[in-house]
């Protein structure tokens, strides 16, 4: 508890050419009728413009976003391809903006292209491409050319094998050479090419690591699961090998340790699985169980999963993102519906808790999604492709993460005696701590003391000039200062 400071007798200039006298004792009493219980926090309100819609390819089965041709602007990777259609990869530059280019078609070989990652792997300097076949062994390495074009060159991987649901790129081994890693799911398990950088067929990788499984798996990703800064591997099942997820730990000399798989009751098919922090300390594991309806959250011990704690989204939900939409230091999910092709959006609260606080209407969709900044505002916009539409749609981000209104502290949304009760508590009597610190530099000096105290006081007793804004309306901070706003409680609702 910290030292209490009897102010009773002490006279403070206001900056408003009054004096206000502080009568402390009796701001103490009112401090337990005013000062509310708190429990959640309240969150900015998370909202997403309309989709702007980009027409890229036919029955489009992947999409990826990312900076192709160096200009430092995020680009659209869309891929194509079903028996019935030539396979190919669409790309569409952007200028950052939200605008792009008319799609470039690169023909491709493989027959069912279903998954795409990027990366330097000749390393040229120019970005290439990873396509792997959904239902063969076979995958297409495509060199980039800068421009948005790209030609295939032929690549050999001894043993690797197919179908491929999900191909990722990332160097494993952590040699300086990007690895080429996929879930092969006919043959249950999950491999690993070891890129050696080198432009040739042959020498372009350096043989093949295989993680047997007990499933099939779906989905997986890689991540520092046990926090001794190796990258591991985790997956998702399909519901014909009982579901769940599984682990697989970076034991370094391009080994893997055995496979430790949670079900958990999250028995159907996981489409979508991701390694994602979400209480601020190593990753846990989100899965979404397309038919039975069900989110699942797989927390990890020393990097093996534990029982999965569902929550219910509804059937038919198959891919899933995540990241702090709201810049509250929190990360936030992003599910879709397939066969509806909507958004269901979790706004996270911490403690592995969220909120459903926004759904969004969409086009039929078996393609993923993908959070990421289109308009370069600082803010994670939704990406997805539309397979009946052969479009990609954009969302835009229009949350306002800091708004607030200065002098409103307690986050009853009412500025009056209480706000001032709460700042004085959380000077000199330990306190909680204000959730916007802007709303509580109430003279907007960029700091946080007695002298915001006597401001308000000034103002709702003694006729002083309006705070700084904003007051009245949320906004933000017109001063550029230290200070941050991440919880202005009902006052920004």
């Amino acid at each position: 508890m910290g030292m209490v400071k009897d102010l009773s007798d002490e006279s403070c200039d206001n900056g408003a050419g009054g004096l206000v006298t502080i009568q402390y004792k009796f701001l103490a009493v009112l401090m337990a009728a005013l000062i509310p219980a708190t429990g959640h926090p309240q969150q900015a309100p998370i909202e997403f413009a309309a989709p702007v819609s980009v027409v890229m390819a036919d029955k489009i089965n992947a999409v990826r976003m990312v900076d192709v041709d160096s200009d430092g602007h995020l680009d659209i990777i869309a891929l194509q391809g079903e028996p019935s259609l030539t396979s190919g990869m669409f790309v569409a530059l952007g200028d950052g903006r939200g605008n792009f280019d008319a799609p470039i078609f690169n023909q491709i070989s493989i027959n069912w292209p279903w998954s795409v990652d990027v990366g330097d792997i000749n390393e040229d300097g120019v970005v290439d491409a990873i396509v792997t076949d959904f239902l063969s062994g076979q995958f297409a390495y495509l060199e980039g050319n800068g421009d948005g074009t790209f030609s295939e060159q032929p690549r050999l991987v001894p043993g690797w094998g197919g179908g491929n649901p999900q191909v990722q790129v990332a160097d494993i081994d952590d040699d300086g050479h990007l690895d080429v890693i996929a879930a092969d799911f006919f043959g249950s398990r999950l491999q690993v090419a070891w890129g050696t950088g080198i432009d040739d067929p042959l020498a372009a990788f350096d043989g093949l690591s295989v993680v047997p499984l007990t499933g099939f798996p779906l989905s997986f990703d890689i991540a520092d699961l046990d926090g001794d800064g190796d990258l591991d591997l985790c997956c998702g099942f399909n519901s014909g090998s009982g579901g769940g997820v599984a682990t697989s730990l970076y034991q370094g000399n391009r080994n893997f340790s055995a496979e430790e798989r949670a079900i958990g009751g999250l028995t159907d098919s996981h489409w979508s699985t991701m390694a994602i922090d979400l209480d601020g300390g190593l990753p846990e594991i989100v899965s979404v169980e397309e038919g039975l309806g069900n989110l699942g959250i797989f927390t990890l011990a020393a990097g093996i999963p534990q029982a999965g704690i569902p929550i219910f989204t509804g059937s038919n939900q198959r891919h899933a993102a995540g990241g702090d939409l709201d810049l509250d230091g929190i990360a936030d999910l992003v599910i879709r519906n397939y066969a509806s092709g909507g958004f269901l959006i979790l706004q996270g609260i911490g403690a592995l808790e969220f909120l459903e606080v926004w759904t969004l209407d969409g086009p039929v969709a078996f393609s993923g999604l993908e959070l990421v900044d289109v308009d370069e505002d600082g803010s994670l916009d939704i990406v997805a492709g539309n397979y009946d539409q052969s479009t990609v749609s954009y969302y835009l981000n229009l949350t306002v993460s800091g708004a607030f209104r200065r002098g409103e502290l307690n986050g009853d949304g009412n500025t009056n005696i209480a706000d001032a009760v709460f700042l004085l508590a959380y000077l000199f009597n330990d306190g909680l701590t204000p959730g916007c610190l802007d709303a509580a530099d109430t003279n907007d000096d960029g700091g946080v003391n007695i002298s915001d105290a006597v401001t308000l006081l000034a103002v709702l007793f003694s006729g002083a000039a309006p705070l700084p804004e904003p007051v009245g309306s949320c906004g933000q901070d017109p001063t550029d200062d230290t200070l941050e706003c991440e919880d202005s409680g009902d006052s920004c609702l």
